[in-house]
């Protein structure tokens, strides 16, 4: 591991013992609301730059609508521009809930993140989950909003609309009274369409709101491809996925496959239809899955229950 690694994964445990220090000391969380009200221009516009020098121009099917309450922007995951694109359609400000400390918590970045509002999660620890769950819900009702990508993970299948989803945006949604608004995204090249549906109202069952966020935001994405128009599948290279996440994963320089590992939640189900899968060598089972489910990091990190 490269020295800088090993410095980002001191600060990584140092980050996730002050979540729990502040929670067992009960330490209020300090609302910097009107400061990052403040910043709200000034961000947006440095991500506006980025864009322009990127050549990506945004389309946005219908626009985002707000209230003076916080809400949970759900959002789908197909890259790593997913974040920046959407942030910048947003006026107000909100946290965003990320992973991947050791790539994104440095320089620029790192900066640019704090500024914005982020909570960092490790995804291998069940404590800091809960922990992070925890602060989530303090700085909702706290008033400030909060951005979180329910499939965890970009979506590289060849099939599903949107990855299986865990509680946790549902559980959160029901626990603080936040509605949630939904925000689907495609990248097509250069160029990034954004689907934007409407409120929708937590409920008693976070199951059925789990399972209604992920039928409403396949239901957006659907909506984005039918405009796309109708591709022939002979117009299409044979080897056309592997060149769609080997694109993906060249935008983001540092970073691994092994993150889809650790990120991708498959429920119990579909794991126990993997494993009979591979026991019958049943050899049709979509590439995203074949890639994982070999995986050590697949089998060591899941147990039966949703978190």
């Amino acid at each position: 591991m490269k020295e800088i690694d090993i410095r980002q994964e001191k600060r990584f445990t140092d980050y996730q013992s002050k979540k729990a220090d502040m929670l067992k000391a009960d330490i209020p969380i300090k609302n910097k609301l009107i400061i990052r009200k403040i910043l709200r221009p000034l961000l947006r516009c440095m991500l506006r730059i980025q864009r322009k020098f990127n050549h990506f121009h945004v389309e946005l099917l219908n626009e985002i609508k707000y209230t003076n309450k916080a809400v949970i922007y759900a959002v789908t995951h197909i890259g790593k521009w997913d974040f920046e694109i959407i942030n910048e359609q947003i006026t107000k400000p909100f946290y965003i809930l990320a992973a991947d400390f050791i790539n994104i918590n440095k320089g620029f970045n790192g900066l640019f993140m704090k500024l914005n509002g982020v909570v960092y999660v490790n995804e291998k620890s069940n404590i800091d989950k809960h922990n992070t769950k925890e602060i989530m819900i303090r700085l909702l009702k706290a008033g400030n909003s909060m951005m979180i990508f329910p499939e965890g993970t970009w979506n590289f299948s060849e099939n599903e609309l949107i990855y299986d989803i865990p509680y946790g945006t549902a559980s959160i949604s029901i626990e603080t009274n936040t509605p949630i608004i939904p925000i689907a995204i495609e990248q097509y090249e250069n160029r990034f369409v954004i689907n934007t549906g409407e409120k929708i109202m937590p409920d008693n069952s976070i199951s059925d709101l789990t399972q209604k966020i992920r039928d409403i935001l396949a239901s957006l994405k659907w909506e984005i491809w039918y405009k796309q128009g109708i591709c022939k599948r002979n117009k299409l290279d044979d080897d056309y996925w592997n060149g769609f996440v080997q694109q993906r994963v060249m935008e983001w320089a540092g970073y691994s496959m092994d993150e889809q590992i650790i990120n991708t939640f498959v429920p119990k189900e579909k794991r126990t239809h993997l494993e009979l899968c591979e026991k019958f060598g049943f050899d049709k089972i979509p590439l995203r899955y074949r890639n994982i489910q070999f995986n050590k990091l697949f089998k060591e990190k899941y147990n039966d229950e949703r978190r």
